[in-house]
């Protein structure tokens, strides 16, 4: 028999079923010329029989998740709400200048970038003037459902050249509130990458400590917006570090559960401290006890006992 030096061609999505059936019997066909009205017989049998379903090896590679949740986070005025249209490609969050927090509530849009849904949720800015920061994160904390089955990345915004303790503890609030859990999904997105004029972002990083430091907290994930630009491509890249991070998640976002777990961490924790206080205001009220009882028994001493004088003669 004459060997054939054609490559067998890939199979079609609607063969992938039939594979394991009708294997065997394309092989006997090639042996001894079953009719062609043979073999749809045969394959009608096996597929009344059983059906199976086979997946194509490639279909086992593991890809990043079709859609993406993106919740922004920062203080008042970093222009979160910007960051999301940049995002998104169009205007759908209300932006602008102002002292207080645009956005009073959660809110989320999204849009379809190379094929894939991008949801991005737009929180209440830290550290508002109007608001208490409890306030602000109670709202916060409504986010997470909203963007279920939850967020694959914090989002932390901060203007490039105006980094202060204000970011720095935006940040612990957040790791405080959502979680330690938390910290595997974080990432700082710099605002306004015009103003490096050509330096380069990582340059810009290590040339400060303090944001070299704070960028450590945030396992070390940062990406820079040139808002004078609305280049697509700085957008993709942003995505592909997101996805980086979902990958070294093992494909997992944060979770309303990982946020119960924090919320119970914190309750024991309030408890703990409120024993604690309880325990040592006891403490002091026993010692302030002992301490009365102490003067109080002198003084009846001193009344029942007054103090005489007595003359001795020589």
């Amino acid at each position: 028999m004459e060997e054939t030096k054609n490559h067998p061609r890939p199979l079609s999505t609607t063969s992938k079923s039939w594979v394991s059936s009708s294997f065997i019997i394309l092989v006997v066909v090639g042996i001894i010329g079953v009719t062609a009205a043979m073999v749809v017989q045969m394959l009608s049998q096996q597929n009344n029989q059983h059906h199976v379903s086979v997946h194509d090896s490639s279909d086992i590679v593991q890809h990043p998740s079709e859609d993406i949740q993106i919740l922004l986070v920062g203080k008042t005025g970093v222009g979160k709400s910007a960051t999301g249209n940049i995002i998104l490609g169009q205007k759908v969050f209300k932006s602008e200048i102002s002292s207080s927090s645009v956005t009073g509530e959660c809110e989320k849009n999204h849009a379809i970038i190379n094929g894939r849904k991008v949801s991005v949720i737009d929180s209440p800015g830290l550290f508002d003037t109007s608001l208490t920061t409890e306030e602000v994160v109670n709202r916060i904390k409504l986010c997470i459902p909203l963007s279920a089955p939850g967020p694959h990345v914090f989002l932390v915004v901060i203007q490039l050249g105006r980094f202060t303790d204000e970011e720095a503890e935006a940040v612990r609030i957040i790791q405080a509130v959502f979680g330690e859990e938390s910290s595997n999904y974080i990432m700082v997105l710099f605002t306004h990458g015009d103003q490096l004029e050509g330096k380069n972002i990582h340059t810009f990083v290590r040339d400060n400590p303090k944001l070299l430091n704070f960028i450590k907290t945030c396992s070390g994930r940062y990406h820079v917006f040139n808002n004078k630009e609305r280049n697509p491509e700085q957008v993709i890249q942003l995505l592909d570090q997101i996805d980086k991070m979902v990958t070294g998640n093992g494909g997992q976002h944060y979770t309303s559960e990982m946020l119960e777990r924090a919320e119970r961490a914190i309750e024991e924790e309030k408890q703990r401290i409120l024993k604690e206080n309880e325990e040592q205001r006891q403490r002091e009220i026993e010692a302030l006890r002992a301490q009365l009882e102490v003067h109080f028994t002198a003084s009846i001493l001193y009344h029942v006992f007054p103090t005489t004088h007595v003359n001795c003669e020589l």
